[in-house]
């Protein structure tokens, strides 16, 4: 059967079944991936799946069941286990399907050289990235890496008159490894791409920019604590500050009593440094889509605007119990049912490059990598840097070791000193470098 046979034959037989509505998710996707472990290329390997998610409405009642059986037997199970478990659930209001809305396709999000991409082209990939890591600097040993190649098709259709379909590529790398001298040992360090482009898949400079990160921690020393100012590299800031704002401003977490922020819409939740925005429509970028897991077309949303929190990421059973439209927020595939998450997460970029900001600060560290547990209902955090700089007098970079920094992230926010206008992506999220001031650092 072609895609839209099985998502149609699932709608059908739901229509038959005495449901109120119905709501069928499909997804597809071949993944081809190469991976490189302790310096070695492992057996390349490929993967197909498809399979379908099933919604079922009844007298107030919801039910939810999936299969990667694509058979008509298997698809009729399917509709039937979410429609016994409909009428054995406990009736909720707020729950229901979004009306039709204009859909716009995206461009830059499907690149149809992924179609033709082979393991070998993967294989070709992983070899520029030894070549730029191990052939240039022997010292260097690469524990983990893996280049992978993804074509996705979503689609979904429903009984208000929802039907679309979509398709995307990602291609993604993701590579760890540490440099030995002698006895000198550095920190593991990391190095991340993920892009819907192929051309983009620059192993090669991804190789050199691990390289040089891992080669820069040799020689790194213990310092004693102290407080002062730590700037956060984007991914440290993403793992640190910018995904406890996600848990923040998700509106289920705002209904649920858990988002520290339930109370704070227009109030300043940080300082006004720091602007952010959501936009899954944007061009070429990773978190763009023309529909969300609900089938609604992501908004632009303007999270925090110097400082001030502007608006909540909704999906539509969030937003119908607030009364509010949803934003195209509804995160999920096939086999579960709709959440909530951001598609674009953009933190804007400030005035000041890097080397600036370095150059204002008399003693602080730049933190590369943070490993680490934090609460993101209370915020507090600690954890160990992983990879990290001891500035002096604004110039004088040490590697450093055996550190750990602590806190809490919602008053981090408001002792924000500046943000680079250099900004890179992880995952995807955009994000520049943080500064931020008055940090416990402590060491050894």
């Amino acid at each position: 059967m072609s895609n839209r046979d099985i998502y149609l034959e699932a709608l059908e037989f739901g229509k038959k079944t005495g449901a109120d509505h119905v709501e069928v998710f499909f997804n597809k996707s071949k993944t081809l991936e190469v991976v490189i472990e302790k310096n070695d290329l492992q057996v390349p390997k490929g993967d197909k799946y498809q399979g379908i998610g099933v919604r079922i409405f009844k007298n107030g009642k919801i039910g939810f069941a999936s299969t990667n059986l694509l058979t008509t037997e298997s698809i009729q199970e399917t509709v039937r286990s979410a429609l016994d478990l409909a009428e054995n659930s406990p009736a909720d209001p707020d729950q229901g399907l979004p009306e039709p809305m204009p859909l716009k396709e995206v461009e830059g999000i499907f690149d149809p050289r992924g179609e033709s991409v082979v393991l070998a082209d993967l294989i070709n990939k992983g070899n520029e990235f030894m070549e730029q890591t191990r052939g240039t600097d022997s010292r260097v040993t690469i524990d983990t890496a893996s280049f992978k190649a993804e074509i996705i098709e979503r689609a979904i259709v429903n009984t208000r008159g929802i039907q679309a379909e979509e398709k995307k590529t990602k291609f993604e790398s993701v590579a760890m490894g540490f440099a030995r001298d002698g006895e000198d040992v550095s920190s593991f360090d990391l190095e991340y791409l993920v892009t819907p482009e192929w051309e983009k898949l620059k192993t090669g400079e991804i190789g050199e920019r691990l390289r040089k990160k891992v080669v820069g921690n040799l020689g790194a020393e213990t310092i004693p604590g102290f407080k002062g100012s730590v700037i956060l590299s984007p991914f440290a800031a993403v793992m640190l500050l910018f995904s406890p704002i996600v848990f923040g401003v998700n509106a289920d977490n705002v209904q649920n009593g858990i988002s520290p922020w339930r109370e704070k819409m227009g109030q300043k939740v940080s300082s006004e440094f720091l602007s952010i925005e959501d936009d899954g429509s944007l061009p070429g970028e990773i978190g763009s889509k023309m529909f969300d897991r609900e089938g609604i077309s992501p908004q632009r949303l303007e999270v925090i605007s110097n400082g001030k929190l502007n608006a909540w990421l909704h999906n539509y059973y969030t937003a119908s119990k607030a009364g509010e439209k949803p934003t195209g927020h509804a995160s999920g595939g096939d086999q579960s049912l709709p959440g909530i998450g951001p598609n674009n997460f953009i933190i804007k970029p400030g005035q000041e490059s890097l080397d600036e900001i370095i150059n204002s600060i008399d003693r602080g560290l730049i933190v590369t990598r943070y490993s680490g547990g934090s609460d993101p209902v209370s915020g507090d955090f600690s954890g160990v840097v992983k990879g990290g700089y001891l500035i002096e007098k604004g110039k004088d970079l040490k590697p450093v070791k055996e550190v750990m920094i602590a806190g809490n992230v919602y008053k981090l926010l408001h002792q924000l000193l500046a943000l680079s206008n250099e900004t890179q992506r992880v995952m995807n999220f955009n994000s520049p470098y943080v500064a931020i001031e008055g940090v416990s650092v402590t060491g050894k």
